[in-house]
């Protein structure tokens, strides 16, 4: 009879067998987490790389659209493609290819695809061409106040049309002076204007007193005759602005029929922006001494006194703003040489040495500083530098209106 508490023989060999099963099992289950982990990282590079790739597709594409529209703004072919087409291919081997629709009315529809070898993604843009707007000041006289005016010393006002240079009168021109007041001729200055020689006293037909800024004329058709401020706003509510005016402009910007702000915000964007009298003199002593040619310029402080122009008339033409919302910025003690366009509040000593060849514009109506003259200066009239005034952007500009995406893997 057997012992019952013998050990069996098989016994070792059965928790051998356990334990070796376990054993595999666990292995397995190990192997197979392994392998999860394996798939799931792979996985995870496979998608890591796709949004990789699809980050560089789209950058691709965005380049494609920025370099478009610099072709459309600059009208230069970067590419020998023709203006509007674009295949650019990038170091790291991604590739833009954008191409701009012409749908008339300044529209553009502007396609761009940037392609990488995982992903490509395409943009679209409905797009605006706004030309560069040049300024286009119609004169009505060699200085235009909205103040009265008083002339001083030997100061020479011709209203005549004299050409560019300023050596020739070629056309009979417009008023010497156009005030919204009076006028008062005083010293041995003289005003000429309107085909007459300038003169001491001024003949009247060169001066225009008391000029009003209204036509007599319903310009909108509306029954109503100058019924509106010249201020930049829709008063009549027609859905039209300053169309049918009564009165003197009420800022440089109503005046070129711009936005408030926009002659100062182009300024800004060119750099020729100043809000210090002592960061202007430094621009201008930068330049030789001289103000630079082609540029408009915008002057936001209040004083600017002495105002130097530099001894030499600026080629191209250029545009001078001296104004502030409060109208009292004031240009005191002229000297040199200008052409173009000049614009300020108030005017005080417009020196011997002082010529302006094109026209002045002041905008304050007080008698405080408008007094032009001080010595043999001269202010003389020229369509043609008036003609060739600096544009207020001078790149065209591309507005987006819509924007939209589409991606492939």
């Amino acid at each position: 009879m057997r012992n019952p508490y013998s050990k069996n023989p098989f016994s070792k060999n059965s928790e051998s067998g356990t334990a070796l099963v376990a054993g595999m099992a666990l292995t397995a289950v190990m192997v197979g987490a392994a392998a999860l982990y394996l798939l799931v990282s792979h996985n995870g590079y496979e998608m890591s790389k796709r949004e990789l790739d699809a980050a560089r597709a789209q950058l691709a594409s965005e380049e494609g659209l920025h370099l478009v529209m610099a072709e459309l703004k600059t009208g230069v072919d970067s590419d020998g493609n023709g203006v509007g087409t674009i295949e650019f291919t990038g170091p790291d081997g991604r590739i833009a290819r954008a191409t701009a629709t012409d749908l008339g009315g300044n529209l553009y529809r502007l396609i761009s695809v940037g392609t990488v070898p995982r992903a490509a993604l395409g943009t679209q843009v409905l797009a605006e061409l706004i030309p560069s707007l040049g300024l286009s000041f119609p004169a009505r006289a060699a200085i235009t106040a909205n103040g009265p005016v008083t002339t001083r010393g030997n100061i020479e006002i011709d209203g005549r049309n004299w050409d560019s240079s300023g050596a020739t009168v070629v056309g009979p021109g417009v008023f010497g002076i156009s005030s919204s007041q009076g006028i008062n001729n005083t010293g041995s200055s003289s005003v000429g204007g309107n085909g007459i020689a300038p003169l001491d006293p001024p003949d009247p037909a060169s001066l225009e007193e008391n000029a009003s800024w209204a036509d007599g004329i319903d310009d909108d058709g509306d029954g109503m005759v100058d019924e509106e401020a010249f201020d930049g706003i829709d008063n009549d509510g027609d859905g039209a602005i300053d169309e049918d005016t009564n009165d003197y402009p009420s800022s440089p910007d109503v005046f070129f029929k711009l936005s408030e702000g926009t002659l100062k915000s182009a300024a800004q964007a060119a750099g020729t922006y100043f809000a210090t009298e002592s960061a202007l003199n430094a621009w201008i002593a930068a330049n030789g001494g001289q103000i630079p040619g082609g540029v408009l310029v915008f002057i936001d402080f209040q004083t600017w006194q002495p105002a130097d122009f530099g001894n030499q008339f600026n080629d191209p033409p250029s545009v001078i703003i001296h104004h502030r919302p409060a109208g009292d910025a004031l240009i005191k003690n002229l000297h040199g040489a200008f052409k173009g366009l000049l614009i300020t509040d108030f005017v005080e000593r417009i020196n011997g040495d002082s010529s302006i060849l094109g026209s002045l514009m002041s905008f304050s109506d007080e008698a405080y500083g408008n007094a032009y003259g001080n010595g043999n200066a001269e202010v003389r009239y020229s369509s043609s530098v008036l003609g060739s005034l600096p544009p207020v952007f001078p790149t065209t500009q591309v507005r987006v209106l819509s924007w939209s995406r589409a991606a492939s893997q």
